[in-house]
């Protein structure tokens, strides 16, 4: 596939969705939830995200994390057990994706973190218009968050390989639910990593005099 032409890194954020420990590893609330299998799942997107972050951070592309931090007075928790809890280890990011100087880190205490915190006043004051949405899980954080994206009027992208859910049908199912409801161009909106990581680095190469710069 052709790199995307209408990829602009500058106007670009890729978005982490609860990548928190709680939700990856043995001993939190939500990976002992969906079990052995599922645990192995998340750990395996890891290193597909770091990928994605340090080719964002390289070409000029925005990184958000917007992660579970919850209190006891969170209304989430009367679905779920406590989980995520802010100030615990639990509520940590992932360390070896863990934030640097300049990404953006927002603590939610709903699916969404467009309903909970300020994200899209800080996305608009960056100038981006265009998401990348990456995590967990595809078929809950994910798809409430992307669906307040879309009606907000952002263009949105989702990673496939950069997201999981606690089985693999439920994130394909997610994957089908976006298909249906939010997406205009299957192929230019449900990317690999590979692909994404294609289209930032061939439209941040320099240009000169409208013709791409090739060394």
């Amino acid at each position: 596939m052709s790199p995307d032409p209408a990829a602009q890194p500058g106007k670009s954020a890729i978005l982490v969705i609860d990548l928190a420990n709680d939700f990856v590893f043995a001993g939190g609330v939500i990976a002992d939830a969906g079990g052995a299998d599922y645990q192995a799942r998340a750990q395996a997107i890891v290193p597909t995200l770091k990928k994605l972050l340090d080719a964002a951070r390289e070409t000029g592309v925005a990184v958000v994390y917007a992660t579970d931090a919850h209190t006891p007075a969170d209304t989430e928790l009367a679905k779920w057990p406590p989980h995520a809890m802010k100030g615990t280890w639990q509520a940590e990011i992932v360390p070896d994706i863990a934030p640097k100087p300049g990404d953006l880190v927002i603590d939610k205490t709903t699916y969404s973190p467009f309903v909970s915190t300020d994200i899209d006043a800080e996305l608009r004051r960056r100038g981006i218009t265009r998401l990348y949405i990456t995590g967990l899980h595809t078929d809950c954080c994910a798809r409430h968050t992307a669906g307040d994206a879309f009606q907000r009027g952002y263009d949105l992208v989702w990673v496939s390989d950069a997201m999981q859910a606690f089985t693999n049908e439920a994130h394909v199912q997610g994957l089908e639910y976006f298909k249906t409801w939010y997406v205009t161009d299957a192929a230019a909106q449900i990317k690999t990593a590979d692909q994404v990581v294609e289209d930032w680095r061939h439209s941040a190469q320099p240009r000169q005099s409208g013709v791409l710069a090739v060394s």
